[in-house]
C-alpha cells in the first residue's frame, strides 16, 4: 500500500491509514517502535509535518504512545472497566484475557494528612490504615493504588487478602459493606516522579486519577482510596441509562 497523489484524501490521511493497516494486521504488534519519522517521510516521499500529522491522530486515538528521545511505539488495547456491569476490575480483566495481579509495597498504619481527615472524619491524633499497592496486568504495573482505612472499621481489614481480587477485596465482606455506598471523582494528571518509576512511564505522562470513598449505610466513612493508572492502558467506561432526550450537554 502506498500513497495515491491522484487521490482527493489528504496525504497525512492516507498515511495514516497506511500505518494503522500495519498495526491492525499485525505487521507491527504491541509494543514494537515504529520506523522513525524520517524514515517514513524517506519511505513515503512526503513532508515531516505529514508524518507528524499522521502519528498525531494515531496517537490521539490511543494506537501508539510517542516518547521524546525514545521513539514511537504500538499501544497495547486498553483495559476497559465499567463498574456498573463489572464491579471488581480483576473479574472484568479476566474477561478481557488478562491475568490481574498486585505488588504490594506497604501495609501500616500512619499518621493521617489533612486530606485523609477530611475524608475519612478522623482526627490527627488517630492512625489509619494505609494500603500501598500496585495493580498489574499479566505482571506488567499499570496502576498504583493507596488505601486509607479509618481505625473505626479496622474490624474489616483481612490481611490474607492483600493480594487478591479487586481493590475492595481485602476488606472483609459483610453486612457493613454490601449496604454501604461507594462514591468516584475521575480526573486526568500528569505523573509524579514516583508513580514516574513504579509505573514505567515518563514523568509528567498522561496519567487517570480515580478517587473513591466507601461509605457505611449509615454514612460513615470506611475507605478512602486513590488510583493512578496509566493513561495509554487504562480507559473507565459509564454508562447513562437515561433516555437521550434527558440528557442535557
Amino acid at each position: 500500500m502506498g500513497i495515491d497523489r491522484t487521490s482527493p484524501m489528504p496525504l497525512y490521511y492516507q498515511l495514516k491509514q497506511i500505518l494503522l493497516t500495519q498495526i491492525d494486521s499485525g505487521e507491527f504488534k504491541p509494543g514494537d517502535i515504529l520506523p522513525t519519522e524520517s524514515q517514513i517521510q524517506e519511505f513515503y516521499d512526503v513532508s515531516r509535518t505529514t508524518v507528524r500529522q499522521a502519528l498525531s491522530e494515531l496517537e490521539s486515538e490511543g494506537k501508539v504512545s510517542r516518547y521524546r528521545g525514545r521513539g514511537t511505539f504500538v499501544t497495547k488495547p486498553k483495559i476497559s472497566h465499567n463498574p456498573e456491569q463489572y464491579p471488581d476490575l480483576a473479574d472484568n480483566m479476566m474477561k478481557q484475557g488478562i491475568v490481574p495481579g498486585w505488588k504490594m509495597l506497604s501495609a501500616e498504619w500512619v499518621a493521617p494528612s489533612e486530606k485523609v481527615m477530611a475524608r475519612l472524619q478522623v482526627t490527627a491524633t488517630e492512625r489509619v490504615f494505609r494500603l500501598k499497592r500496585l495493580r498489574l496486568e499479566n505482571d506488567e504495573p499499570i496502576g498504583l493504588q493507596t488505601a486509607y482505612v479509618s481505625p473505626h472499621f479496622a474490624q474489616l481489614i483481612d490481611e490474607s487478602a492483600f493480594e487478591e481480587g479487586g481493590s475492595l477485596r481485602y476488606l472483609r465482606v459483610g453486612e457493613i459493606l454490601q449496604k454501604g455506598t461507594a462514591n468516584r471523582t475521575l480526573e486526568a494528571v500528569p505523573a509524579n516522579q514516583e508513580e514516574a518509576k513504579l509505573l514505567n512511564v515518563p514523568s509528567g505522562a498522561a496519567m487517570l486519577l480515580i478517587r473513591r470513598t466507601v461509605l457505611s449505610a449509615e454514612n460513615q466513612p470506611i475507605e478512602f482510596f486513590r488510583g493512578v493508572y496509566r493513561g495509554d492502558r487504562f480507559q473507565y467506561h459509564i454508562s447513562n441509562m437515561r433516555a437521550i432526550s434527558q440528557i442535557n450537554a
